[in-house]
């Protein structure tokens, strides 16, 4: 009786002993591949395991051993939540993701809305994926949604390019246009050429003509200052304000520098036209403008002279050249004190 018990006292140490190496490998493989989203995170928990596993031997009791598995339980239990929080927390950092790109292909010019649609889709469906299929196959949305986005976003260039080309063909032909018949470019009014055919014109249809000269004041400053296509839209701003004050029946031409000429109707008096033109000139105009995408107000202040038109031509060509000469000498003048 007593060689049986001894036997059955052996049988029992050798099941304990296969107990306790079962328990150790199970730990030992939960440790080793505890999946690995926080560096730290899983170093801790595993060498929280390692602790526990070197605790649990042969000569701790069987209440000690109930203890450790119930430390281990819940260590892996702490350690599932983590990674848990984790992977729900990648998982909204890649909707963010997402949604950022739907917004930011809105605002770069709506690289195609159906594109956009199919993305925000694919953050709704990224918060229900529970499995690594569904993962995929989000991927694989992605992937041709972008791809859609990359080919709108080619034919865009390619529009671009064509619109370009054909703005500059237009520029062309309007500059070829305007050097055959004499337009200035920037006003789209009759040079000093157009001008002088007019003025002969006008003296053989006689009676009493006058011509009026404009010169738009720190015309320098202004193209130094904000630059020379903001002194071109100056130069327009006043060929409009002219064209609305000035007599029914005159015509306007460009000539060389910040100035215009009107050849004035015949219906108003020299005395008259002076009247008219100090009443809407004496004061500076008040205008604002577009300079690198925000309005600045730019007074326009202009000098005025008002000429007979008389023979000989020559005469009065030398008379108007000599204001505008004139008016730039006093801007630099006024520059320099």
């Amino acid at each position: 009786m007593a060689f049986v018990s001894i036997k059955r006292f052996l049988a029992q140490s050798e099941t304990e002993l296969a107990y306790l190496d079962a328990i150790g490998t199970l730990l030992d493989g939960i440790a080793r591949h505890a999946l690995e989203l926080d560096r730290a995170a899983c170093r801790a928990f595993r060498e929280l395991i390692g602790g526990i596993q070197g605790e649990i031997t042969p000569k701790a009791g069987g209440g000690a051993v109930v203890a450790k598995a119930g430390e281990a339980v819940e260590a892996i239990g702490e350690y599932t939540r983590q990674t848990g929080s984790l992977v729900h927390g990648q998982a909204a950092e890649m909707r963010n993701m997402i949604a950022m790109l739907a917004s930011t292909v809105v605002d770069i010019g709506g690289a195609g809305e159906r594109a956009v649609s199919r993305l925000q889709k694919i953050g709704d469906d990224l918060e229900r994926a529970a499995a690594v299929e569904d993962i995929a196959g989000l991927r694989t949305r992605l992937q041709g949604c972008l791809s859609e986005i990359r080919e709108e976003a080619r034919k865009q260039r390619t529009e671009s390019t064509q619109l370009v080309q054909a703005l500059r063909r237009e520029v062309s032909r309007k500059q070829e246009a305007g050097r055959i018949v004499g337009l200035d470019l920037v006003t789209e009014l009759p040079g000093e050429a157009a001008a002088g055919a007019q003025f002969e014109i006008a003296l053989r249809g006689g009676g009493q003509r006058h011509v009026a000269v404009f010169v738009l004041g720190a015309a320098r400053r202004i193209n130094l200052r904000f630059g020379r296509a903001a002194g071109d839209e100056v130069v327009r701003a006043l060929k409009q304000y002219l064209g609305e004050h000035l007599a029914p029946g005159g015509q306007l031409f460009r000539w060389p520098g910040p100035a215009l000429v009107a050849l004035l109707a015949g219906t108003e008096t020299f005395d008259e036209i002076c009247a008219r033109l100090k009443n809407v000139l004496e004061k500076p105009i008040e205008r604002s403008f577009d300079v690198g995408g925000q309005r600045v107000s730019i007074p326009l202040s202009v000098a005025w002279s008002v000429l007979a038109l008389s023979p000989p031509l020559a005469d009065l060509n030398r008379q108007i050249h000599d204001f505008v000469a004139s008016q730039g000498l006093h801007e630099e003048d006024r520059s320099s004190t």
